[in-house]
């Protein structure tokens, strides 16, 4: 690996380190690239990385890999590690504390510490390496590593265990299935005749010695069917019940136990001695459902020994462990080898043992008495209980009895069947679900599943709640008329039936959804219905579109403030040659009025752009602490003037100042704005109400668009026609009006937006048609004192006078204007087109230079920067920046300064050479503002 950057290296290239770290296969060797970028961005010596599972640690990583480095360091690191992760000081902790303490960063999760990283030593460390952004990214990045390694190795041993449980299950259904095989082959060959029987003692299976022998005078027919008195009535026996009432079958049947009986039969003169056994074959309610009958020719020695053979058989083989139990002791006195293998015990130790020694004291005086009743009943209902092995250890089975002769002793046949697996596997199963069902029921969505008919099967999430529906509430109701009224939803309905994934966005009412839809199919391949998820979006759509409409506000905002840049300088030059042309022209001459209108239309220019610039956010303030109370209270007389008789005005204000820092003149014309909006929505007369008032707002976490904090509102209602949702959501566009053409130009609600964004405040609208307006516009308040504006002379002030300055200015008739106007008022000017040329003037001019006039965006070179190194080369020269476009770092910087002050194009020649003196004099105010005309509401 190549050597990691060093701290003050691009974060590209740490970037990249880290992404190779993450797509590193072996988490040994993303540990091992972590610790040696560590060493290097710590300046560390030695730097381990120690993965924690528990108390033990599962994985470490050392810089340098030297195993005397790492014996030499692992106590005191490991002790460090223990503190860390709130474990106290562990073993060597005396030891570790005799050494320097390692500086340490722990690694985090997933909010849980997994591990921690060590360094130590370096003499150029550059601090505190937790205090490092680039080590806690690298940390950042390690700890994501570890735990996808901790979840890969979790998952891989949850796999395993459950490879394990399913392997178990397999095998012991293989073995039900061989042993059943085994049943099989044992019956179908024995010599006995065995059938079974249902409750009505109607045959419904017989081995193949019964089927080869048909009933009399039936050759080729089945036993199948036929009631087991068939059977019966082929022995010829005298003592045979009359009726099936009293026969073996059915007293089996009664009784649920084994009943036996003999029967005597003739074959040939021959007396054969048969035995009937009837066992009850039981149900998982421990009833009998049917009854197994065979039918025994005890008369052969051999064939008896054959058939307790095969029954021994059964006996040993059996998956099932069987215990003969003497009930009146509780004693073992028989058991097979898997009784053996379940408990642990070696037979014996086994036979002799009482049943209570099979089960724990708790257990057995949980189960004493249903033993007892099934012994005293002669059959044991099917139960699970615990039973304990020689080790101590329980295991989970399924426990049955019945009462049975053991060579003349009756004792009662236990069969135990372990479960353990099976119910941990079930359990297991079960959990799975529950976590999955609770997962489903508390996710913000909506998840449902739709049959091949349209039927909801299942509707589940918390995202019903947005519908006003509870989980499984529209179950059972068909999609086809929930939503008979959205054809949209419906035919995504049908395309995901026919086989298509689809995704779509469903609007029900004011509530969005982003809706996934995939068919279900059936084990032919064919769509059997479908499932869904249905996410509300409802949030997102209405952030998105803030975003839209913020975006285009602010693309319009960057149009109008480079408009206005441009026709400033134009409206500059326009304004100053018609006012020298004024100056030389004598009142009476022809040619003095047309000067007259060229400086009147230049001065509408000046207030169209003056508005843009307001808009756009991109006019120099001058904001000082004001009374918005005396501010509207100054404002009246003008505004019944300005509205007119024909509407009421009504003045609502406080009992107490209310102050704002904003500039005086842009707040008035806030006002003025809104009244003439106002009036122009009430043609046949009608109510404005101004209102003055102050809130607390608590606002909303990460709604920087209106912060927290007091605020100042100031309220404009109207009586008036009102406004359409889609008038409203454009109303602050640029050129967008209402009004007749020639009746505005579509900058007032414009510039009342500029001027309350620039002054960090907001504007709420409220309309509908005939329900008149209000606009509310908030202003952070204040509590500093009203401030004092600076002193302004009454007399004439003097313009003239003989300094020299540096004139610099990329628009050509400007910069004429501007050089003629400073020479008929006795001043000595240098002028450049730029600040390149300016400092060359400068440099050629061996005498004083006492002032800069500079416009502030030009080619090759800006006024920012050209103020700058002028002033390094001459420390006493004044700055006087101009511009139509003041958004600029530059400009803020430069009218920042005690040195410097600026000046708003477009501007009168008087006010020109007025800023030209007072710079001079040292008596104007840094980024004061020669304002233009009043701007009137559009």
């Amino acid at each position: 690996m190549a050597d990691v950057p060093r701290t003050n290296a691009p974060d590209e290239a740490y970037s990249h380190l880290i992404d190779r770290i993450l797509s590193e296969d072996s988490v040994e060797v993303a540990l091992a690239h972590g610790a040696r970028a560590l060493a290097q961005i710590g300046a560390a010596d030695v730097v381990a990385l120690f993965i924690i599972e528990g108390s033990e640690c599962v994985l470490q990583a050392w810089h340098p890999p030297d195993p005397e480095i790492r014996e030499r360091h692992e106590v005191r690191f490991r002790a460090a590690v223990d503190v860390l992760c709130g474990r106290g000081p562990g073993p060597g902790a005396d030891a570790a504390s005799a050494g320097e303490a390692p500086q340490t960063l722990p690694l985090v999760a997933a909010g849980r510490t997994i591990g921690a990283i060590c360094l130590s030593g370096g003499a150029g460390a550059p601090g505190r390496v937790a205090d490092l952004p680039l080590a806690r990214r690298l940390a950042g990045a390690l700890a994501c590593v570890a735990a996808a390694h901790r979840e890969r190795c979790r998952s891989s041993a949850m796999q395993r265990e459950y490879e394990r449980w399913f392997k178990k299950l397999d095998e012991q259904v293989r073995v039900l299935e061989r042993e059943r095989q085994k049943f099989s082959a044992i019956v179908h060959q024995s010599d006995s005749e065995v059938f079974v029987t249902d409750p009505a003692q109607l045959i419904r299976w017989t081995n193949n010695v019964l089927a080869s022998n048909p009933p009399s005078g039936h050759e080729g027919a089945s036993w199948i069917g036929l009631g087991c008195r068939a059977v019966c009535s082929r022995l010829d026996d005298p003592e045979a019940p009359p009726e099936c009432g009293t026969c073996p079958v059915a007293q089996s049947l009664k009784k649920n136990a084994v009943v036996h009986h003999e029967f005597m039969r003739s074959n040939h003169d021959e007396p054969r001695m048969l035995y009937l056994s009837a066992l009850p074959i039981k149900g998982p309610d421990g009833l009998p459902h049917e009854v197994l009958v065979m039918i025994q020719d005890l008369s052969d020695l051999k064939v008896l020994r054959r058939s307790e053979s095969r029954y021994r058989l059964l006996f040993e083989r059996s998956a099932k462990a069987i215990v003969m139990v003497e009930p009146a002791s509780r004693r073992v006195v028989l058991a097979n080898p898997m009784a053996r293998r379940m408990t642990g015990h070696p037979a014996d130790t086994l036979v002799g043992l009482i049943l209570d020694d099979l089960h724990a004291p708790a257990e057995w005086a949980r189960l004493a008495e249903r033993y007892g009743r099934g012994f005293a009943e002669g059959n044991l209902a099917p139960f699970e209980c615990r039973v304990r092995a020689r080790d101590g250890e329980e295991l989970l089975a399924t426990v049955s009895g019945t009462r049975y002769d053991l060579d003349g002793q009756e004792v009662a046949m236990l069969e135990f069947q372990d479960v353990t697996e099976t119910r941990r596997v079930e359990q297991a199963l079960r959990d799975a679900e529950e976590r999955l069902r609770s997962v489903v029921a508390n996710a913000p969505v909506i998840l449902f599943a739709v049959d091949e008919t349209g039927i909801f099967t299942l509707s589940e999430g918390q995202g019903l709640a947005t519908l006003g529906l509870a989980p499984g509430e529209v179950v059972g109701r068909s999609v086809f008329e929930m939503y008979a009224d959205h054809p949209g939803i419906l035919e995504n309905i049908r395309g995901a039936l026919a086989g298509e994934e689809r995704i779509d966005t469903v609007d029900l009412g004011l509530i969005s959804f982003e809706t996934w839809l995939s068919p279900l199919r059936g084990p032919d391949g064919v769509p059997r219905g479908l499932i869904g998820v249905s996410t509300d979006i409802t949030q997102r759509r209405r952030l998105e579109d803030q975003l839209r409409q913020a975006q285009k506000m602010e693309a319009i905002g960057c149009l109008a403030g480079g408009v206005a840049h441009d026709f400033n300088n134009l409206l500059a030059a326009i304004m100053g040659h018609g006012e020298l042309m004024m100056r030389r022209l004598d009142a009476s001459h022809p040619l003095h009025r047309h000067a007259e209108a060229i400086q009147k239309a230049a001065t509408r220019g000046a207030m169209l752009t003056r508005q843009l610039l307001a808009f756009s956010r991109k006019e120099v303030l001058a904001p000082r602490v004001l009374d918005v109370h005396l501010a509207v209270a100054e404002l009246e007389e003008m505004l019944r003037r300005l509205i007119g008789e024909h509407i009421e005005l009504v003045i609502v204000l406080g009992d107490r100042p209310l102050h704002v820092r904003a500039d005086r003149g842009q707040i008035e014309q806030v006002i003025m704005n809104l009244a003439v909006n106002a009036r122009d929505a009430m043609g046949g007369g009608g109510v404005l109400t101004i209102e003055v008032a102050h809130v607390d707002l608590a606002g909303t976490p990460g709604d920087k668009a209106r912060p927290a904090g007091p605020y100042v509102v100031v309220s404009v209602t109207d009586t008036g026609c009102g406004m359409e949702a889609v008038t409203v959501s454009r109303i602050f566009e640029p050129f967008f009006t209402t009004k007749d053409q020639g009746k505005g130009t579509g900058l007032g609600l414009s510039t009342v937006y500029g001027i309350v964004e620039q002054s960090h405040g907001y504007v709420e609208v409220e309309s509908a048609p005939g329900a008149g307006t209000s606009f509310k516009v908030f202003l952070p308040r204040v509590d500093e004192a009203v401030g004092v504006s600076g002193t302004e002379g009454t007399g004439p002030i003097a313009t003239r006078g003989s300094e020299t300055m540096l004139l610099a200015e990329d628009e050509p008739a400007l910069r004429a204007m501007a050089r003629e106007a400073l020479q008929n008022e006795g001043y000595t000017v240098l002028e450049a087109s730029n600040g390149v040329e300016a400092l060359a003037a400068a440099a050629a001019h061996r005498g004083p230079l006492h002032l800069l006039i500079t416009d502030v965006v030009m080619p090759q070179m800006g006024g920012g920067e050209l103020a700058q190194r002028l002033q390094a080369e001459r420390p006493g020269i004044k700055v006087l920046f101009m511009s139509g476009y003041t958004d600029d770092a530059v400009i803020r910087q430069g009218v920042s300064e005690a040195t410097s002050t600026f000046l708003q194009k477009p501007f009168t020649i008087a006010a020109f050479a007025r800023k030209v003196r007072e710079t001079l004099d040292g008596s104007a105010t840094p980024a004061a503002r020669e304002d233009s005309p009043p701007a009137r509401a559009a």
